[in-house]
């Protein structure tokens, strides 16, 4: 009966051990390899055209002056204020994601403001002081544009929103009437060059379509309407100094860029 059991014992110990053995020889199932996920990022990049309509609100300071002194008798200041549209066109170039470019755009302006001011030079043209006489003007942004710098930061989990600053040089024209209801109109142009800068933010709806909006501040400096010693209709030389700020909702076309992929 001993003998019976240690046979059967060594028979167990046998067959448990060729059990680990063959299972010692199968085949090991390699791992499963999975691919990184692919995320679209929008690419800046590209030319682009588009429109824009906004506001424009503005600020202009009329200062009588004495021609021989320079010193100033009389100031007002005006507010200009107007529907603006107009187009755009630029590029941008993208860096990680840091986006810059360049953009010129060109504005219609409804911009316009009128008031009085007390004009005194009948007291320096005639022996004894007269009145002081009421003369109405008006100021109307006729166009404007730039030539614009751009940088931005591409930001959003696909980077199709952009927060951008811009800045550059502004032009336009700025059309003064002067009526004095005793020497007539005195109209005129002035050519404006002067700077602008502020900023904005845009987004990708599209691969090729975007929409944006902006603020920039305009300042035009100041110019002088002279004379030897009066205006062509018998004013005092005056001075104007322009500043103006502008809202506007844009919407671009963009050719070539459009989503990449990155892991």
């Amino acid at each position: 009966m001993r003998r019976f059991r240690c046979a059967a014992l060594a028979a167990v110990a046998v067959i448990g051990f060729a059990s680990v053995a063959s299972a010692a020889d199968l085949p090991v199932k390699a791992p499963v390899y999975k691919a990184p996920v692919m995320v679209p990022v929008y690419n800046w990049t590209g030319f682009y055209v588009g429109g824009n309509v906004g506001y424009s609100w503005g600020h202009l300071d009329n200062d009588l002056v004495v021609a021989a002194t320079g010193a100033t008798l009389f100031s007002n200041s005006d507010h200009l204020n107007g529907i603006i549209g107009g187009g755009q066109i630029g590029y941008n170039w993208q860096a990680n994601q840091w986006v810059f470019g360049l953009e010129a755009d060109f504005q219609g302006s409804g911009q316009k403001g009128d008031g009085t001011f007390l004009d005194p030079s009948l007291c320096f043209t005639q022996a004894f002081c007269t009145a002081a006489t009421s003369i109405a003007y008006t100021d109307k942004l006729d166009w404007f544009g730039t030539v614009r710098g751009r940088i931005g930061y591409a930001m959003g989990a696909t980077g199709n929103w952009l927060p951008y600053v811009t800045g550059g040089w502004a032009y336009g024209d700025l059309v003064h009437t002067n009526t004095d209801p005793v020497n007539g109109v005195d109209q005129f142009t002035n050519h404006r060059n002067g700077l602008t800068g502020g900023g904005g933010i845009a987004y990708a709806l599209t691969d090729n379509i975007i929409g944006k909006l902006e603020y920039r501040y305009y300042d035009f400096g100041a110019y002088s309407r002279g004379g030897s010693p009066l205006t062509p209709n018998g004013q005092l030389p005056y001075t104007v100094n322009s500043t103006y700020s502008v809202i506007t909702l844009g919407l671009d076309v963009k050719f070539g860029g459009g989503a990449v992929a990155r892991y």
